[in-house]
């Protein structure tokens, strides 16, 4: 078992994709800021620090409480930041 997954992460605000690889043990909201941090260096400022960001399935699913893997976030999956 693998300790990180390869996930897309949509970013509409800056209308952009990413590929990001998150720790499957991490709380949602770690994960969640991991993932802000990331975009914002690789937007290169495009996409903004903020702390009230979330994270959605590609179905509409808000995800608010566990870590990633309690989640069913797996390898591959298409994300969503908002």
């Amino acid at each position: 078992m693998t300790n990180k997954i390869l996930v897309v992460v949509v970013v509409p605000m800056i209308e952009e994709e990413y590929n990001i690889y998150i720790p499957v043990s991490k709380s949602i909201k770690v994960a969640t800021d991991l993932i802000v941090k990331a975009i914002n260096e690789l937007s290169l400022g495009h996409y903004p620090l903020k702390k009230d960001s979330v994270l959605m399935s590609s179905t509409g699913t808000i995800f608010t409480k566990g870590s990633v893997k309690e989640n069913n976030i797996k390898n591959g999956d298409k994300i969503i930041l908002i």
